[in-house]
Parts: structure tokens; sequence; C-alpha cells
């Protein structure tokens, strides 16, 4: 019913089978790139993914990232068809490709001195990765990075 209300419109709809897994679409983007680009000063997109160093970092997030995903959902008794694949990864890659400069949210806040989503965004995938056993050694690194840029900057 939503999409034949939608569709004489020139809006896409598109939507995901499972609101858990549609956060974790989101987090496989937005905790390498918000991360990274906090994590190394407030840098943008095309900084991370034309940088051999930061590209690999951001792959290996993502691939903690779809671990930790798809051991949440399966947790969650998640259905196969709703688990990240690296087709997923692939794609977010290919869409960071063609940002160019963009500067992710987080990393606005940062250099605006505005509270960032630490907490929300980037410690709970962590803690919710230490309680299912997911090792994620490279998030963990840059939530500690991140939180440490925030206290220096609010001292």
């Amino acid at each position: 019913a939503f999409y034949d209300l939608w569709a004489p419109s020139l809006v896409n709809v598109d939507w995901e089978l499972s609101l858990l897994a549609g956060r974790w679409r989101k987090s496989l983007w937005n905790l390498p790139f918000n991360g990274i680009s906090v994590a190394m000063g407030g840098i943008t997109v095309d900084k991370i993914v034309n940088d051999q160093g930061l590209r690999k970092l951001a792959y290996a997030i993502m691939d903690e990232t779809i671990t930790l995903a798809n051991t949440d959902l399966v947790q969650h008794g998640a259905k196969e068809e709703v688990l990240l694949t690296q087709d997923d990864k692939k794609l977010m890659m290919a869409l960071s490709d063609n940002m160019g400069s963009y500067r992710t949210s987080t990393m606005l806040d940062f250099t605006e001195g505005r509270p960032m989503e630490v907490k929300y965004l980037f410690s709970t995938p962590v803690d919710r990765a230490r309680k299912l056993g997911v090792l994620v050694p490279h998030l963990e690194t840059i939530v500690f990075q991140i939180e440490a840029l925030e206290k220096l900057r609010d001292q």
C-alpha cells in the first residue's frame, strides 16, 4: 500500500526488510567515514578514499561492522536475506568514491565545536561487540581517538 501511494510520483522509494538491518547498513558507512574524518582531525571523505592507508582502514572498519551487524542480526532472529554483505560494502565505497570533498556530520560537529554523537554513533556499537564477543579492534581504536579528541577539545 505504501509503495502504491508513491508509485505515480518521481520519488524513488526503497525500504529495508528489517529496521535493525537498516540501522546497521547506515552504520556501515557512518562508522568508518564519520569516525576516520574526526580521528584525523576533521578531514573530508575524498581524503579518506584517496589515501591508500585510510582507505584500507575504512575497509577494515566496514569488515568489522559487517561481522558485528550480522552477529547481532542473527542473535535477533534475522533471516539471511537481511544480512549485510560484501556487496553492501562495495556499494558504500563506490558512493564514497564519488562524494568529493563531502564533510561528514560528525566532522562538522567536531570542527565547529559542537557536541558529537559519540555515545550513540560510536560507543554503542563497540559495547554491543563486547557483549556479543565480536572483535572490532579498528573501530575500537577510532572510538578511543574520538573520545580523547572530544575530552581535549572540551578542556
